[in-house]
Protein backbone atom coordinates (compact mmCIF):
# COMPACT_ATOMS: atom_id res chain seq x y z
CA UNK A 1 0.00 0.00 0.00
CA UNK A 2 1.74 3.81 -1.04
CA UNK A 3 1.77 5.89 1.55
CA UNK A 4 2.49 9.69 1.31
CA UNK A 5 2.81 12.26 3.31
CA UNK A 6 0.96 15.30 1.25
CA UNK A 7 -1.34 14.79 -1.74
CA UNK A 8 -3.25 17.06 -3.87
CA UNK A 9 -6.17 15.65 -5.67
CA UNK A 10 -7.74 18.05 -8.18
CA UNK A 11 -11.13 17.40 -10.10
CA UNK A 12 -13.15 19.16 -12.98
CA UNK A 13 -16.41 18.52 -15.01
CA UNK A 14 -17.84 19.55 -18.47
CA UNK A 15 -21.16 19.71 -20.01
CA UNK A 16 -21.54 21.78 -22.98
CA UNK A 17 -24.74 23.46 -23.27
CA UNK A 18 -25.07 22.71 -19.66
CA UNK A 19 -26.60 20.43 -18.91
CA UNK A 20 -28.06 18.96 -22.67
CA UNK A 21 -24.72 18.47 -24.35
CA UNK A 22 -22.35 16.08 -24.00
CA UNK A 23 -20.38 16.00 -20.73
CA UNK A 24 -17.05 14.08 -18.85
CA UNK A 25 -15.16 14.35 -16.09
CA UNK A 26 -11.18 14.47 -15.40
CA UNK A 27 -8.94 14.37 -12.61
CA UNK A 28 -5.03 14.20 -11.15
CA UNK A 29 -3.53 13.16 -8.30
CA UNK A 30 0.07 14.48 -7.64
CA UNK A 31 2.56 14.26 -4.79
CA UNK A 32 2.82 17.75 -2.68
CA UNK A 33 6.29 19.05 -2.83
CA UNK A 34 7.68 21.21 0.29
CA UNK A 35 6.54 24.29 -1.35
CA UNK A 36 2.98 23.29 -1.73
CA UNK A 37 2.72 22.92 -4.94
CA UNK A 38 2.21 19.58 -7.41
CA UNK A 39 4.65 17.83 -8.34
CA UNK A 40 4.71 14.06 -9.56
CA UNK A 41 1.28 12.99 -10.82
CA UNK A 42 0.66 9.83 -9.33
CA UNK A 43 -2.88 9.58 -11.35
CA UNK A 44 -5.11 10.83 -13.66
CA UNK A 45 -8.32 9.92 -15.04
CA UNK A 46 -11.37 11.15 -17.45
CA UNK A 47 -14.67 9.51 -18.60
CA UNK A 48 -17.23 10.34 -20.50
CA UNK A 49 -20.89 11.14 -19.26
CA UNK A 50 -23.47 11.40 -21.96
CA UNK A 51 -25.96 13.90 -22.36
CA UNK A 52 -27.76 15.26 -19.79
CA UNK A 53 -25.76 15.73 -17.43
CA UNK A 54 -25.25 19.34 -15.58
CA UNK A 55 -22.11 20.50 -15.08
CA UNK A 56 -22.23 19.96 -11.10
CA UNK A 57 -23.18 16.52 -11.61
CA UNK A 58 -19.84 16.07 -13.63
CA UNK A 59 -17.91 18.42 -11.54
CA UNK A 60 -18.88 15.46 -8.30
CA UNK A 61 -18.88 12.43 -10.84
CA UNK A 62 -14.83 13.85 -11.26
CA UNK A 63 -14.23 13.91 -7.55
CA UNK A 64 -15.65 10.18 -6.79
CA UNK A 65 -13.52 8.81 -9.03
CA UNK A 66 -10.40 10.09 -7.73
CA UNK A 67 -11.65 9.47 -4.32
CA UNK A 68 -12.41 5.56 -5.41
CA UNK A 69 -9.15 5.38 -7.06
CA UNK A 70 -6.86 6.30 -4.01
CA UNK A 71 -9.14 4.02 -1.93
CA UNK A 72 -9.04 1.11 -4.45
CA UNK A 73 -5.65 1.28 -5.19
CA UNK A 74 -5.10 1.23 -1.20
CA UNK A 75 -3.13 5.25 -1.67
CA UNK A 76 -2.77 6.19 2.02
CA UNK A 77 -1.53 9.87 2.70
CA UNK A 78 -1.37 11.98 5.90
CA UNK A 79 -3.24 15.07 4.67
CA UNK A 80 -5.22 15.07 1.47
CA UNK A 81 -5.77 18.64 -0.38
CA UNK A 82 -8.42 18.44 -2.47
CA UNK A 83 -8.74 21.52 -4.84
CA UNK A 84 -11.52 22.03 -8.00
CA UNK A 85 -12.40 25.33 -9.75
CA UNK A 86 -16.28 24.71 -9.06
CA UNK A 87 -16.62 27.27 -6.08
CA UNK A 88 -20.39 25.65 -5.64
CA UNK A 89 -19.37 22.04 -4.86
CA UNK A 90 -16.41 23.30 -3.01
CA UNK A 91 -18.89 25.03 -1.02
CA UNK A 92 -20.77 22.54 -0.40
CA UNK A 93 -17.91 20.04 0.83
CA UNK A 94 -16.65 22.34 2.77
CA UNK A 95 -20.42 22.81 4.48
CA UNK A 96 -20.86 26.80 3.51
CA UNK A 97 -23.77 25.97 1.06
CA UNK A 98 -26.33 23.28 2.01
CA UNK A 99 -26.65 20.42 -0.79
CA UNK A 100 -30.85 21.01 -2.02
CA UNK A 101 -30.76 19.70 -5.51
CA UNK A 102 -32.42 16.51 -5.97
CA UNK A 103 -29.48 15.74 -9.05
CA UNK A 104 -26.69 16.49 -7.18
CA UNK A 105 -27.81 15.05 -3.14
CA UNK A 106 -27.35 11.21 -4.72
CA UNK A 107 -23.46 12.71 -5.52
CA UNK A 108 -22.83 15.03 -3.07
CA UNK A 109 -23.91 11.81 -0.35
CA UNK A 110 -21.57 9.19 -2.79
CA UNK A 111 -18.47 11.59 -1.91
CA UNK A 112 -18.80 11.85 1.62
CA UNK A 113 -19.18 8.64 1.96
CA UNK A 114 -16.25 7.51 -0.55
CA UNK A 115 -14.45 10.48 1.70
CA UNK A 116 -14.40 8.58 4.77
CA UNK A 117 -12.85 5.40 3.08
CA UNK A 118 -9.88 7.18 2.00
CA UNK A 119 -7.06 6.29 3.97
CA UNK A 120 -6.13 9.85 5.41
CA UNK A 121 -5.50 11.95 8.52
CA UNK A 122 -6.63 15.50 7.06
CA UNK A 123 -8.34 16.87 3.92
CA UNK A 124 -8.97 20.06 3.16
CA UNK A 125 -11.22 21.69 0.28
CA UNK A 126 -10.20 24.41 -1.70
CA UNK A 127 -11.40 26.71 -4.71
CA UNK A 128 -8.40 27.48 -6.59
CA UNK A 129 -8.63 29.29 -10.12
CA UNK A 130 -10.01 27.60 -13.26
CA UNK A 131 -6.04 28.44 -14.76
CA UNK A 132 -4.55 26.35 -11.77
CA UNK A 133 -6.90 23.34 -12.89
CA UNK A 134 -5.75 22.70 -16.70
CA UNK A 135 -4.98 18.84 -16.25
CA UNK A 136 -7.85 18.17 -14.39
CA UNK A 137 -10.13 20.08 -17.57
CA UNK A 138 -8.29 18.74 -20.64
CA UNK A 139 -8.76 15.37 -19.25
CA UNK A 140 -13.08 16.22 -18.92
CA UNK A 141 -12.75 17.69 -22.63
CA UNK A 142 -10.81 15.06 -23.48
CA UNK A 143 -13.49 12.38 -22.25
CA UNK A 144 -15.90 14.76 -24.42
CA UNK A 145 -14.15 15.11 -27.27
CA UNK A 146 -12.96 11.61 -27.60
CA UNK A 147 -16.32 9.87 -25.93
CA UNK A 148 -13.69 7.86 -23.57
CA UNK A 149 -15.06 5.70 -21.07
Amino acid sequence: MPHFDRLILCFDGASKNNPHGPAGHGWTIHIMNAHGAKAKMIGSGWKYLGYKVSNNQAEYAGLLAALECLHINEISCRRLYIRGDSEIVINQLNGFYKVRSPNIIPYHKAVMKTIHKVDCYFIKFTHIDRSQNYEADSNAQYAIRHRCQ
